[in-house]
């Protein structure tokens, strides 16, 4: 048996990121995109892993898009086998999502399993409801037939809805299928740090013996694990962290049931908008003109290699500024940036820290030592007294001295006065 299906998932449509309209389209665009591709590659079927939309309560231009694209799909007599997302789930007082609706139409058929004494059983799809299908595909020597089980997402309790199943697979097999598949909205442990996925490696490995292709969605990062599970990603940008992430998009994968391995999945990245993050160290800018001019020259260099003309930015500010914070305009650098890259949006960061902040002297030393260590590292992060730190810190702590011995006020000015003079001569000091 010989077919061709695409995999794809977390489409996000409806997601206005940024409350701008261009990336409201941009996701439009990814899926039409994917669609096109599917029908230009006459696949024999298309699978969707989960969260078509970005939330359960759409407006009508996010219906039409995804009606638009799944339109085609039908057309094309290339059908959706899909499970619901997180994202787009009913709420627990409604029965009907919104992709309940396209599979009511006659766009989508959503696979999930029934529960029966908190069992999950699998039945075949009966045109409203059931866990899997089973679809010829193929022609002549290739023909054959393809069963693909499909369950939504259940969060938390995915590794027990995986036991059960596994259970249910062992009872009734799977008919004689050349071919096995599963689609579901579930994310394995160990892909992102930080993240709390819903399956561990141990959870799912019992699916193995049952399955040819295990299908996921939900992580937005692609990734795939011993030649059986793959996860194709987000298409689009769905927040500014994923532009670290490799390249995403779907799965093309052609099957052969007569080869080891029986199938070759290929990722292929859709075109997305360029998400550009460039972080700039503060120090050594000794006013908002130089910040302002290293903003422009790193963006500028950073763009260059870029695809996207319209990308969208976010500047991190780090380290310590060397002059008053009250005087850092973001506005005035979101400006250049926008300049710079020609971007869609900027976003600055400001994650610079104040003169005044971070000393770590050795505490170990006497306390006068103490005093003079922390001014001479405060003096040394601005600008206009770096290069004489040492003998303004000098300075600083014979100030302190001399009024604690009594000395006379206008003895203190006309040192304060000769000293600055000295370290500072291009300054007008006739205060």
């Amino acid at each position: 048996m010989r077919c061709r299906f695409l995999h794809f998932s977390d489409m996000h449509l409806g997601y206005q990121q940024y409350g701008l309209a261009q990336r409201f389209n941009d996701f439009g665009r990814a899926f039409l995109h994917i669609v096109g591709e599917a029908i230009a590659q006459q696949v024999d079927f298309v699978l969707f892993g989960g969260d078509l939309f970005q939330k359960r309560a759409i407006d009508p231009p996010t219906l039409l898009q995804a009606i638009a694209g799944l339109q085609q799909l039908r057309d094309a007599r290339i059908p959706v086998l899909a499970v619901e997302g997180n994202h787009e789930r009913a709420h627990y007082r409604d029965v009907f999502s919104w992709t309940d609706f396209l599979a009511d139409q006659g766009y989508l058929v959503m696979l999930t399993p029934e529960f029966e004494d908190g069992q999950p059983v699998l039945k075949p799809h009966d045109g409203t409801q059931g866990a899997y299908v089973d679809l010829a595909v193929g022609q002549g020597a290739g023909a054959g037939w393809v069963r693909i089980y499909g369950a939504k997402y259940y969060g938390a309790s995915s590794g027990r809805v995986i036991e059960g199943v596994v259970r249910a697979m062992e009872q009734a097999g799977h008919g004689g299928a050349d071919y096995v598949i599963m689609i579901m909205h579930a994310g394995l442990e160990g892909v992102l740090d930080g993240y709390l996925a819903n399956l561990s490696h141990h959870q799912i490995a019992p699916l193995r013996p049952h399955l040819d292709y295990l299908a996921l969605g939900h992580i937005h990062k692609p990734y795939e694990r011993e030649g059986w599970i793959y996860n194709p990603g987000s298409p689009e940008t769905c927040s500014v962290d994923e532009s670290a992430w490799p390249e995403r998009g779907y799965y093309l994968v052609e099957v052969d049931s007569e080869r080891t391995p029986k199938h070759r999945a290929r990722l292929v990245p859709t075109p997305r908008r360029t998400f550009l993050r460039q972080a700039i160290n503060v120090v050594g800018c000794a006013s908002q003109q130089e910040l302002e001019q290293q903003v422009e020259r790193l963006l500028l260099t950073a763009a260059a290699g870029q695809r996207d003309d319209q990308p969208v930015v976010e500047v991190a500010l780090e380290g310590v500024l060397a002059f008053d914070s009250n005087q850092l305009d973001i506005r005035r650098l979101q400006a250049i940036a926008e300049r710079a890259c020609g971007a869609l949006l900027v976003r600055v960061v400001n994650r610079t820290v104040p003169t005044g902040y971070e000393v770590q002297p050795d505490e170990t030393q006497p306390r006068v030592v103490l005093e003079r260590e922390v001014l001479r590292e405060l003096l040394e992060r601005d600008a206009r007294y770096q290069p004489a730190a040492d003998a303004w810190a000098d300075l600083s702590v014979n100030l302190k001295r001399m009024v604690l011995e009594g000395t006379s006020p206008a003895s203190i000015i006309e040192y304060l006065h000769q000293e600055s003079q000295r370290l500072m001569p291009y300054v007008d000091h006739s205060y």
